[in-house]
């Protein structure tokens, strides 16, 4: 890592503390007067301006910068936009599927190593035994979509890449086709999970014999996330 070599001059530093100062008096006074609307003076607004560009072109905070881009740009960032059922049951295919809900599941391949393209699908195959039978799959992200998904769901979806917002969509299209997501809103968690069983081979009430998740695990896991994500148990 390296800095821009630019420093701010002495004048500059004064200036933009005294001016933050200022803010901070004024944002603090109007929050004891009964929480009134605070309005910003045209000089702590420019003053935050050239704080931010001056920031931007030395070099100060980069890292912090570089690392928060990093997370808007594949969506890891964002609040989630769903219900607390829904964002559990999401995370419990994520969980189910690749083993983690975490944000590494958006980046995982099917069977081995992950993907940092999210412009689209990354449309690998990879071949590995399961229970004795070699199977060979192009499932990739949180909720292991195939290339075939892809290829239906991102004209329909008008997706612009496989980011982790587009692989949720991709997921809750299929919930939805599946007639569960009602029952996820209702709380009816035995049922919706049994729907989307035939989607995701890690989940029950299915017959591809690729090592599912039992109900109890399942149960179990949507409970904490739940909690996690605000809903009631």
């Amino acid at each position: 890592m390296h800095s821009s070599g630019k420093a701010i001059d002495s004048w500059q530093f004064g200036f933009i503390v005294g001016s933050l100062v200022e803010l901070m008096q004024n944002t603090r006074r109007q929050f004891i007067l009964r929480f009134q609307p605070i309005h910003l003076s045209t000089a702590s607004l420019i003053t935050l301006g050239i704080y931010f560009s001056i920031s931007q072109s030395t070099g100060v905070s980069s890292a912090s910068l570089n690392t928060l881009r990093g997370r808007v740009s594949t969506g890891f960032y964002s609040p989630h936009p769903y219900s607390p059922r829904l964002s559990a049951f999401l995370a419990t295919i994520r969980w189910a599927e690749t083993g983690t809900s975490e944000p590494e599941s958006y980046r995982k391949l099917v069977f081995n190593g992950t993907f940092n393209n999210f412009s689209t699908h990354p449309l690998k195959k990879q071949c590995a035994p399961i229970n004795g039978k070699n199977v060979c799959s192009t499932a990739a992200g949180a909720y292991q979509m195939l290339d075939k998904s892809w290829y239906d769901l991102q004209p329909k979806l008008n997706l612009k890449n496989f980011s982790p917002a587009s692989q949720d969509k991709m997921a809750i299209e299929y919930i939805r086709r599946n007639n569960a997501l009602s029952d996820i809103e209702a709380g009816r968690f035995d049922t919706a999970v049994c729907k989307v069983g035939r989607v995701w081979a890690s989940l029950i009430c299915n017959s591809y014999n690729q090592n599912p998740r039992t109900l109890k695990e399942l149960r179990n896991y949507y409970q904490k996330m739940l909690v996690v994500y605000g809903g009631q148990k």
